[in-house]
């Protein structure tokens, strides 16, 4: 149950991160236009900075899940380096039972947002007057995502701490960056 329960997380997280990929791609397209176009053209693309905005807190809350999945979060070791591995564990139980709350009361923020938005039907300020349920909606569904991945960690660290090593042994024997 929990196994497959973590397995679900990890397609959920890997479908936010190749969401993320995408929205890194297209921003990687879009600052490359705008670029080209100031250069060669002398003029801007008005849609461009606040597209990219958008696309950033896109990339920022789908990659989230993926990274927490693949240990790739800023951590302070300190205390980790300094603990028994059953104290790492609960550490680790801890800081992910904070993470849920942290994140859960986002997303039910940005949710509330969502909502508030689709009902008033507000658009951006600027010239474009893109309808904003989209971006944030998206942004929302990352946090969403975030916060069940989180919630399943903490599952897996009570009741099967030995598939987060598991976990971590089948993510050391993928490629790293520079190998093929």
């Amino acid at each position: 149950m929990i196994s497959r329960l973590l397995q679900w997380s990890d397609r959920l997280a890997r479908a936010s991160a190749a969401l993320a990929a995408l929205a890194m791609a297209l921003l990687f397209v879009l600052m490359l236009s705008e670029i080209v176009s100031r250069n060669l053209l002398g003029t801007s693309l008005g849609f461009s900075w606040e597209v990219s905005g958008y696309l950033l807190g896109l990339i920022i809350f789908m990659a989230s899940s993926w990274a927490l999945r693949h240990d790739k979060h800023i951590r302070i070791t300190l205390l980790r380096e300094h603990l028994p591995a059953g104290g790492v564990r609960w550490l680790d139980l801890l800081a992910t039972l904070l993470g849920v709350i942290i994140a859960g009361f986002f997303a039910a923020a940005f949710i509330g947002f969502c909502l508030q938005t689709w009902h008033s039907g507000t658009v951006s300020s600027t010239p474009q007057q893109i309808p904003l349920i989209y971006p944030r909606a998206l942004m929302a569904l990352g946090l969403i995502v975030f916060t069940a991945t989180l919630i399943v960690r903490a599952l897996v660290l009570v009741a099967a701490p030995e598939l987060m090593s598991d976990q971590k042994r089948l993510d050391s024997a993928l490629p790293t960056e520079g190998e093929s």
